[in-house]
């Protein structure tokens, strides 16, 4: 019972990020491509980690600190939207995943080896 909480509390708080980076995220990204790519909400809710990929992995650093500075903005946004949906607003810490990236490397490697038929 306890998990499919939690796991309505994410998407909706996913939802909800994703509205306010289309609406907001143009005046402080510029031209940045960036996806939510999940959310991690805490057992006691109290705590949002949000995964974000950048599509420009040279400006990971960049981007992580911006959304990490937005952070207020994005709970006081929250609590507007689903305030009254959700009893307690979590704190917010935006994480930048290169899981795509890494897995591309990957790829790009094993496609490379030259591997002799059996």
């Amino acid at each position: 019972m306890q998990r499919t909480r939690i796991e309505k509390h994410e998407s909706l708080i996913h939802q909800v990020i994703n509205e306010y980076l289309i609406k907001k995220g143009k005046g402080f990204l510029k031209n940045e491509f960036i996806t939510i790519m999940g959310i991690k909400l805490s057992a006691d809710l109290s705590i949002a980690l949000i995964f974000v990929s950048v599509l420009n992995h040279d400006k990971n650093e960049l981007i992580e600190k911006l959304l990490n500075s937005k952070k207020y903005d994005v709970k006081n946004y929250l609590s507007k939207s689903i305030g009254k949906k959700i009893r307690k607003i979590p704190e917010i810490k935006f994480i930048i995943d290169n899981s795509e990236h890494q897995a591309t490397k990957i790829d790009v490697i094993l496609s490379n080896l030259n591997i002799p038929p059996k």
